[in-house]
């Protein structure tokens, strides 16, 4: 089986932090440990080259267009 047709996200998507600390960015990669079947790395939109790992259910598609209204208006 391929395990990327069951992932959450696949690279390149957007993702955003569901709550706690903010945090937004792209993914750049998955990992997979005992505790955490499926997470990710996210590179931050804001500080490129910063790097942050999460698992899944700590993340949720995030569409820069409406924060970017948002902010605006």
């Amino acid at each position: 089986m391929n395990r990327d047709m069951y992932m959450k996200f696949k690279l390149g998507d957007l993702v955003k932090k569901i709550s706690g600390s903010q945090w937004h960015g792209t993914v750049v990669g998955t990992y997979s440990t005992e505790l955490t079947p499926e997470g990710y790395a996210v590179e931050s939109s804001t500080e490129k080259g910063s790097v942050q790992i999460y698992p899944a259910k700590a993340l949720e598609l995030w569409n820069a267009n409406e924060t970017t209204l948002a902010a605006l208006g």
